[in-house]
């Protein structure tokens, strides 16, 4: 049985596509991806007081913007192809 999961607010597709638009070899989707896995990040590992969990997403699409080797490193490698 596949996990249904709820979909990205409008909100955050459109900040994500304008994020994508900026860049020129990053796409929607790879940030989609990279905005999941803070989620998954967020209720796996705990998180720091008073920070949401859109903002630790999104915080984290922005450190793969800037260049952060910290995770997601295959979705970078892909990338590069």
């Amino acid at each position: 049985m596949a996990v249904r999961r709820k979909p990205l607010s409008p909100r955050v597709v459109a900040r994500l596509k304008a994020k994508a638009k900026k860049r020129k070899n990053i796409t929607y989707a790879t940030l989609a991806k990279v905005y999941r896995r803070g989620q998954g990040a967020f209720l796996s590992s705990g998180s720091r007081p008073r920070i949401g969990m859109a903002q630790w997403s999104m915080a984290r699409v922005n450190s793969f913007l800037r260049g952060s080797r910290k995770h997601d490193t295959d979705l970078r490698r892909r990338r590069k192809k």
